[in-house]
């Protein structure tokens, strides 16, 4: 089996596609273009024959356009998308749409396709599919049509609360958006919860691993009891939920001021008794992305001051953070350890 990234490209651009066809496995022999659309039905197509490992699409596309093409693959087969498109710096409203549909990252196209900026582009645009290819192995099955579930894998062993009389050791929120509240949790691997955009994860299993991928402008939001017997995990990616309430009540932890209540609400659900005033606290993220290059969306800025302020207002202390700059974070917490490692492609691996 090959150990090669697999990408399907989504554009109806035959130009990009065959620039982007040529150039991503040149530049990176780690990956490799399996296979190309021409519009998000295409693409929806061959979803089911190629299984690539990432997808990169363009948004503006005849037939079906790229958001729709994102909505309905969350349904069919979610997976990490990448969005690749003029419209992020033309239409800001479309990306956050985009964000909020389940893509876990977005690059602008160059003005022009020439060589500095399609090279800027393109290490840009590599760095992104390396990050979003280690969600793959984590992303969820999809569901049956027929008995769609949000529960918790049953290989974690995880009773529903109250059941015999205990608080489950473990608890996961909703997947990450309204389209993939049809599909399960991310998978439970061993040893490890693996949580996407918006999601919660809590646990009292000494040595659990909680963890989260390639963090752009989204926060990590870790909160320990004292004794760090108890953790948990918030991936926050907008700072109000006041644009979409619907969506703050199926999935709390997408936005900031909800995230917040719901990550203590759930460490009480498994026992945590103390006044919230006594946990503590450790962020990551709410970097600025490149595809946001004149800080256009400050999303990664509200998203950090929107995290502290709730902190403050609750008491929490924040012990560390690591917040800021354009890196691609990915973040891990675990029963027992203070610690929070971080990683990214362009550094090697550290702890606050």
């Amino acid at each position: 089996m090959s150990d090669k990234v697999r990408i399907l490209l989504v554009d109806d651009s035959a130009l990009v596609r065959d620039l982007l066809f040529r150039s991503i496995s040149a530049f990176d022999s780690s990956i490799e273009v399996v296979s190309v659309a021409v519009n998000g039905q295409d693409g929806l197509e061959k979803l089911a024959t190629v299984k690539p490992d990432v997808v990169v699409t363009d948004m503006d596309m005849p037939v079906m356009n790229g958001l729709e093409f994102i909505r309905q693959a969350m349904m069919q087969r979610p997976l990490p998308i990448i969005v690749l498109s003029s419209w992020t710096q033309n239409d800001k409203s479309i990306t956050l749409q985009a964000l909020e549909a389940g893509a876990v990252d977005y690059i602008s196209k160059p003005s022009a396709l020439n060589p500095q900026g399609f090279d800027e582009t393109l290490r840009q645009l590599v760095m992104k599919i390396k990050s979003a290819a280690r969600i793959t192995s984590a992303m969820p099955r999809k569901a049956s049509a027929a008995q769609p579930s949000t529960s918790v894998p049953t290989s974690a062993s995880v009773q529903p609360k109250g059941a015999a009389g205990q608080a489950p050791r473990v608890q996961v929120a909703p997947t990450t958006t309204a389209a993939s509240l049809q599909t399960p949790n991310y998978e439970e691997r061993i040893g490890q919860m693996i949580l996407g955009v918006g999601e919660i994860g809590v646990s009292n299993e000494s040595g659990k691993l909680i963890k989260t991928f390639a963090l752009g402008s989204c926060v990590a939001l870790n909160l320990f009891s004292e004794t760090f017997e108890m953790v948990g995990m918030a991936h926050i990616a907008l700072a109000t939920s006041t644009t979409s309430p619907e969506k703050a009540r199926l999935l709390p932890g997408y936005f900031a001021d909800t995230a917040v209540p719901a990550l203590i609400s759930q460490l009480r659900g498994i026992g945590y008794r103390k006044p919230t005033s006594q946990l503590v606290a450790k962020i990551a993220g709410g970097a600025q992305t490149s595809a946001d290059a004149n800080n256009y969306f400050k999303i990664g800025e509200k998203n950090i001051a929107a995290v502290k302020a709730l902190l403050s207002s609750l008491g929490i202390t924040l012990l560390a953070e690591d917040v800021g700059e354009s890196l691609s974070r990915t973040v891990c917490i675990q029963v027992g350890s203070k610690a929070v490692q971080l990683s990214s492609p362009e550094r090697v691996p550290w702890v606050i």
